[in-house]
């Protein structure tokens, strides 16, 4: 009978551990999942116009360095995003092809197909549908984007831009 019952012990211990071990793994995926929607919903933010949710994904601290220029605030940021970029273009249509989290990390590989619909950087209004690709990383903390590093291929916008020759073959 003791044996018995030790075995039952045994199975109900095993059991309750490794129960909480995969609710905890479920808990971590959760977290993981919410982290990236915090990355990726600030970029579909931005690409339907809603400003006051873009303000509100981004810490009052948040910094954003990208393409070797000094980083900008939150403010310099989001009048970038909202009176220069969706102002030279709109149709905005961005794909996230790999999003990947290490911690409070999201890393994204995109490309945002759009139309040339206004002036970008002295660049006249071309309306033509262009592919801007490129890579962020944006830092995560207490629900907010804290920081942003990016880099986007410009020399490709420019090539079909008009602004510059595509490469000789």
């Amino acid at each position: 009978m003791k044996k018995i019952l030790m075995s039952m012990l045994v199975i109900a211990l095993s059991a309750t551990t490794i129960f909480s071990q995969s609710n905890h793994k479920k808990g971590a995926k959760m977290k993981n999942d919410a982290t990236k929607e915090i990355a990726l919903d600030l970029s579909r933010s931005i690409m339907n116009g809603q400003w006051d949710k873009v303000d509100a994904l981004l810490d009052d601290n948040f910094v954003y360095i990208g393409d070797g220029q000094p980083g900008i605030n939150k403010q310099q940021y989001i009048y970038f995003m909202k009176e220069i970029l969706s102002k030279g273009f709109t149709k905005m249509d961005m794909q996230f092809h790999r999003v990947l989290q290490d911690g409070d990390m999201v890393a994204v590989d995109y490309t945002n197909m759009m139309t040339n619909s206004g002036e970008y950087f002295g660049i006249p209004a071309t309306g033509k549908r262009i592919a801007s690709t490129g890579q962020f990383m944006r830092q995560i903390k207490n629900g907010k984007v804290v920081a942003e590093w990016q880099t986007t291929n410009s020399y490709g916008m420019m090539i079909q831009l008009g602004v510059i020759p595509p490469p000789k073959k």
